[in-house]
């Protein structure tokens, strides 16, 4: 009797946990039946690997913005194009004569595109400023009189994408592009506002020459204000209201540097001093250059590195000068030139058609998805994910290259195993939330994609609500 009553409370068990069980196609119903996406454009897929075949789905073939999942797409092409184990290489001469320990020329950087020179995000690598110093050294060089002198001619401007927003231009994270790029494109700002509203100080940190500052806000009752670049100029133009307050007050971030070179070449000057150097910045004539020797050359991290690093952080300039690495090395651009970023976008849906994507649903205007304009469908993302699934770049593949899940999508998924299960990228700006990733993420199984842009209710409601979808179609609960 006592076996008979055991057998049948496992019985219901197992029932119950067949009834509580949610199939993978119901889970992606639920996600998109529930009254927040009432309004909202979306797009869901999940595949399985092997067989390329539909999991669960919505909407699959609907392109949306795809803020900066965008990034999964330039990395893969930058992957396919360069290599895992490619480095940028910037390389640095001199143009002038030498004689004894005395060097009487310029010092010529030319810009390689390389997005992490200088970066703080890779505090191992070596300072530019210092191998140019330890080059000189080793010649037996101390005094320097010529110029520093940055080539930028690499590719030309505009440096920033034609399709982001002005009033992105001049924040951290809408740094531009340059063939030289330094310690990520951004500058210190500081400036102290009055008790009546006005500006009495304004500077740049370092004071670099050829960075000017325009003061365009008014007083008022509210702190609403926002820098932006002034156009036909490298200076930054604050706009808007400060508060009218009983003290004065301070206010310090990072802005985007229109002049990274000025930067570098500051840079240097400092370094050459703080070594010993007798340093005079003055124009040589062409006749006293007898000779143009490479002095150094500067190599930056593999191309991994720099993916892994681009994705975790979703860096926009890193990611946007993976577009500009494949364009400038296009043969189309090289013989014909043309618009150089959509060369870089042509060449990256060249390489998607290749591994067997469908790039009907993409519309891509820059790397980093920052970009309105970006649209793309999750099928195209799982085509795209499934086609490189187990293709390994400098020993790794894309989902190592991407983040754990962790707390990242909304309340819950962070208490499940699908927290070191699965990886992703996001992506994020107004009316807009992106997921792309693998499961599991050690050996991926499955390829899936979740992009939404304007939907009801809150962002929080929306991730939760994502959560559900990745625990239900997963796990199955």
């Amino acid at each position: 009797m006592k076996r008979l009553a055991s057998t049948l409370v496992a019985l219901l068990a197992i029932a119950s946990a067949w009834a509580q069980a949610i199939t993978p196609q119901a889970a992606a119903d639920r996600f998109a039946n529930d009254s927040i996406m009432k309004h909202a454009a979306f797009s869901v897929m999940f595949m399985d690997i092997d067989s390329g075949e539909e999991i669960a789905s919505v909407n699959p073939e609907l392109s949306v913005t795809t803020a900066s999942t965008m990034k999964t797409v330039v990395s893969l092409a930058a992957l396919e194009t360069l290599g895992g184990a490619f480095k940028f290489e910037t390389p640095v001469y001199m143009w002038g004569k030498v004689k004894k320990d005395k060097f009487k020329g310029d010092i010529i950087v030319v810009g390689s595109g390389d997005p992490t020179l200088g970066s703080k995000y890779f505090k191992d690598l070596a300072s530019l400023p210092g191998e140019i110093v330890a080059a000189l050294k080793a010649r037996g060089i101390n005094k320097v009189e010529g110029n520093i002198v940055i080539d930028n001619s690499l590719y030309p401007t505009p440096y920033y994408s034609d399709y982001w927003e002005t009033s992105d231009l001049a924040q951290y994270y809408g740094a531009g592009v340059f063939p030289l790029n330094y310690r990520d494109n951004l500058i210190g700002f500081s400036y102290n506002v009055t008790p009546e509203g006005r500006i009495d100080s304004a500077r740049f940190s370092p004071e670099i020459p050829g960075v000017g500052f325009i003061d365009r806000s008014r007083p008022g009752k509210t702190n609403e204000r926002f820098t932006m670049v002034e156009y036909g100029s490298n200076s930054l133009a604050l706009h808007g209201e400060l508060a009218c307050n009983e003290v004065s007050a301070t206010y310090n971030w990072h802005v985007a540097n229109p002049c990274p070179d000025a930067y570098l070449r500051y840079d240097i000057e400092q370094a050459l001093i703080e070594a010993g150097f007798k340093l005079k910045i003055k124009e040589i004539k062409e006749k006293d250059k007898e000779t143009r020797e490479l002095l150094t050359t500067h190599y930056s991290p593999v191309l991994t590195d720099i993916v892994t690093s681009l994705l975790h952080r979703s860096d926009n300039m890193f990611a946007h000068s993976m577009l500009r690495a494949i364009a400038v090395r296009s043969a189309k651009y090289q013989n014909e030139g043309g618009d150089f970023d959509l060369t870089g976008v042509a060449e990256v849906v060249e390489i998607l058609k290749r591994l067997g994507v469908d790039t009907k649903p993409l519309r891509m205007y820059d790397g980093s998805g920052l970009a309105r304009a970006d649209h793309g469908s999750a099928h195209m993302f799982c085509q795209m994910l499934r086609a490189i699934a187990n293709k390994r770049y400098n020993g790794v593949r894309m989902t190592d290259l991407m983040s754990r899940a962790g707390k990242r999508v909304g309340h819950m998924l962070g208490e499940t195993s699908l927290a070191n299960d699965v990886s992703l990228k996001s992506g994020s700006m107004t009316d807009v939330q992106t997921f792309v990733g693998y499961y599991p993420a050690e050996n991926p199984k499955i390829c899936w994609a979740i992009l939404a842009n304007n939907w009801d209710g809150t962002r929080s409601q929306l991730r939760d609500n994502m959560d559900r979808l990745l625990i239900g179609v997963l796990l199955g609960e």
